[in-house]
C-alpha cells in the first residue's frame, strides 16, 4: 500500500493563519460588548462574536489551508454542499459555546460545557470538510492522531471562550487573539497529519468547484466582514471608553463579570466620599451683627 506525499503551498498557509488572526481579534472584541450590553444589542454582539469566530477565525482558516494542501500531481476539486455545512456547523457550534458562556463568564461549569461544545462542533467542522475534499483516491485517517486533533479542537474551544470575557485591553486582546491563533491552527494542522490518501490505479472522474476560485471569493468576503465587525466593536469600545481598563481595574475581566451580575463596576458612577469628621448638616450664614466690645 503507497500513500501519496502531501505538500503545502506557504503563501496560503500565511493567508489561513492570518485571517485566522483577524477572526480571532474580531471575536475578542465583539465579546467584550456581549455583557456590557442587553437585548437585542446583547443578541447582535454574540451573534458578530460567533461569525466572527467559528466563520473567520475557524472555518475561513480551515478552508484556506485546505486549498494550500497539494498531493503531487493528483487534481484536488470541493463538494460545494459538504463545504457549505462544514461553514454552518462551525458557526453554529462557536454560537453555542459563546451563549453558554455569556450567561454567566465567571462559572468554570459554565466554560466546561460550552468549550467542550464549541471544540466538538469545531472537530465536526473539520472533517466535514475534509468528506468535501474530492480527490479520486482512497483518504483514510490514522485514529490515534483523529483523537489527538479533537482533543485539540476541545482544548482550543477552552482556551478561546476562556478567554474571551475577560481580556479588557488593547495588549490583552492582542496577546489573546495570537494564543487562540496558535490552537486553532495548530488543531488544523494536527488533524491534517492524520490524513492518508491512496492513490488508486483506475481513474475515478470527479466533480466539484475548482478551490482557486472558491479561495479567492472566501478571502475577500471574510476579510470583508471581520473588517466591518472590528471598526463597528472598536468604535463602541472607544465611545465608552472600555479599553481604559488597563490603567483604571483590577483583575482582567472584572469589569465584564460585574456587568454580567449587574455589581458596580469600573464605569459606574463613583459615590461621593464625605469625610467622618465633618457635620453633612449645612452651615446657615449669620445675620447678627457683630457686638461693640
Amino acid at each position: 500500500m503507497t500513500y501519496q506525499s502531501a505538500s503545502y503551498d506557504m503563501l496560503s498557509v500565511v493567508i489561513s493563519v492570518a485571517l485566522s488572526f483577524l477572526g480571532c481579534f474580531a471575536a475578542l472584541v465583539s465579546a467584550i460588548r456581549i455583557p456590557l450590553s442587553s437585548g437585542r444589542r446583547r443578541r447582535q454582539w454574540i451573534s458578530a462574536a460567533s461569525v466572527s469566530l467559528g466563520g473567520g477565525a475557524i472555518w475561513s482558516m480551515h478552508f484556506v489551508a485546505m486549498t494550500a494542501y497539494h498531493l503531487g500531481d493528483m487534481e484536488i476539486v470541493y463538494n460545494v454542499p459538504l463545504t457549505a455545512l462544514s461553514l454552518v456547523v462551525a458557526v453554529a457550534a462557536s454560537g453555542l459555546g459563546i451563549r453558554v458562556v455569556a450567561t454567566d463568564p465567571r462559572s468554570l461549569g459554565r466554560i466546561a460545557v460550552g468549550g467542550v461544545t464549541a471544540g466538538l462542533g469545531i472537530a465536526l467542522m473539520h472533517y466535514t470538510g475534509m468528506a468535501a475534499m474530492r480527490t479520486g483516491s482512497r483518504v483514510t485517517y490514522d485514529p490515534g492522531r483523529v483523537v489527538l486533533s479533537v482533543g485539540i479542537a476541545v482544548g482550543a474551544a477552552l482556551a478561546a471562550l476562556a478567554i474571551a470575557f475577560r481580556v479588557r485591553s488593547r495588549t490583552h486582546v492582542l496577546l489573546a487573539s495570537t494564543v487562540m491563533t496558535v490552537a486553532v491552527c495548530g488543531m488544523h494542522y494536527t488533524a491534517m497529519t492524520a490524513v492518508r490518501v491512496e492513490r488508486m490505479d483506475a481513474t475515478v472522474p470527479m466533480t466539484g468547484a475548482d478551490p482557486i476560485a472558491m479561495v479567492l471569493a472566501v478571502c475577500v468576503v471574510t476579510f470583508t466582514v471581520l473588517a466591518g465587525v472590528i471598526i463597528l466593536a472598536l468604535g463602541a469600545l472607544s465611545e465608552e471608553g472600555s479599553f481604559r481598563l488597563e490603567k483604571n481595574s483590577g483583575p482582567t475581566g472584572q469589569v465584564a463579570a460585574d456587568a454580567v451580575r449587574g455589581a458596580p463596576s469600573a464605569f459606574s458612577p463613583r459615590p461621593v466620599q464625605r469625610r467622618a469628621d465633618v457635620d453633612p448638616t449645612p452651615v446657615r450664614p449669620s445675620h447678627r451683627r457683630p457686638m461693640n466690645t
